[in-house]
């Protein structure tokens, strides 16, 4: 509709409508209220439309007329709008010369500094009394599949998930607080604090949406002094992570295999009201991908234990994201402490 009303407002203001344009417009816009046959008022309403509208005159690609909307962008009048709007091609201009026929490109990318955009550009010749073509008539369009329009639309659902989880996360601290029992009690605080977990990867995520990678060994420092201020007991948390970059979609897997395993050496390495150092290790494997270690220097597994094929929920959900990153679980425990190993492949 934006199109249509620029093509005719600069029909009848620079050429003059005949009868046929007239009746054919005059539907839409009468039912709009606006008179097609007053050229002042038509140009009016297209300086002040959104759409990024501008005609062409002559054989170059020079501008003769810009609205407000194209200003905004760098096209101006006299400017070569090529140069000016990357998103628009000679080519395009020269196949509607060409053809005396409208053309269209939907997705055309303006190269823009702060964030490439895209636009449906069209492109309609305005023909004199004798058929020649007097001029051309450009307007752009942002799609939605603009890298700006995109990335609000990312900030926007990101928004959303992050309150839906700190909603569940206050369901379970109402539950957590109607219930006697400590058993469950203590099973809905795990599940509390897994999803704060989840909460806190995923906004860590949110700007790493364009790169597609995650520094881990800044994200490792940070998870791990969250960490520390809930462990129970006064364990203190020791990173050494070298510069890594992982998948975005790793990134809240890790933390939930990193969240268990220091959790575990918290509760189940040192002697009740004891406190002592887990240490927690990020870099380079033997075989070119990731090494994750977390290590205590307490009591040692229980005999018999094997973290591959143990029950507890701890140790299930650290096997069920390794293997989604397809990584490798090992151990090595003895009566001075355990190291916890997770080999990711390289990516």
């Amino acid at each position: 509709m934006a199109h249509m009303m620029a093509v005719t407002a600069f029909r009848n203001a620079e050429f003059g409508a005949d009868s046929g344009a007239d009746r054919l417009a005059g539907a839409d816009d009468d039912a709009a209220g606006v008179g097609i046959d007053d050229p002042g008022m038509m140009r009016c309403l297209i300086e002040q439309t959104p759409t990024p509208t501008a005609l062409v005159e002559g054989e170059g690609d020079y501008c003769a007329f810009a609205n407000a909307a194209f200003r905004a962008l760098g096209v101006v009048a006299g400017a070569d709008m090529t140069e000016r709007f990357p998103a628009l091609s000679s080519s395009l201009l020269a196949e509607a010369r060409r053809t005396g026929q409208p053309q269209r490109n939907r997705s055309a990318g303006d190269r823009a500094a702060d964030g490439e955009r895209f636009w449906d550009l069209r492109v309609t010749p305005l023909l004199g009394v004798n058929g020649a073509i007097r001029a051309l008539i450009v307007t752009a369009e942002e799609t939605p599949e603009s890298a700006a329009e995109h990335d609000r639309r990312l900030r926007d659902v990101s928004h959303r998930l992050k309150n839906t989880l700190q909603l569940v996360s206050s369901l379970l601290t109402l539950q957590t607080l109607s219930t006697k029992d400590p058993e469950v009690r203590r099973a809905l605080q795990s599940a509390g604090g897994r999803i704060g977990i989840v909460t806190q990867a995923h906004q860590r995520t949110h700007g790493a949406q364009r790169a597609g990678t995650v520094d881990m060994a800044t994200h490792l420092r940070e998870l791990c002094q969250e960490l520390e201020a809930t462990l129970p007991g006064a364990h203190r948390i020791q990173v050494a992570a070298d510069a890594t970059e992982m998948p975005m979609e790793a990134v809240i897997p890790f933390s939930l295999i990193v969240s268990e395993l220091v959790g575990n050496a918290a509760r189940h390495a040192y002697s009740s009201g004891i406190p002592g150092t887990i240490e927690v290790r990020l870099g380079r494997g033997g075989t070119g991908g990731v090494r994750l270690e977390v290590a205590d220097h307490g009591v040692g597994l229980p005999a018999g234990l094997d973290v591959a094929r143990a029950t507890t929920l701890g140790l299930k959900v650290v096997r069920a994201f390794t293997g989604q990153l397809r990584g490798k679980l090992t151990a090595d425990s003895s009566s001075r402490g355990t190291r916890v190993s997770v080999d990711f492949p390289p990516a």
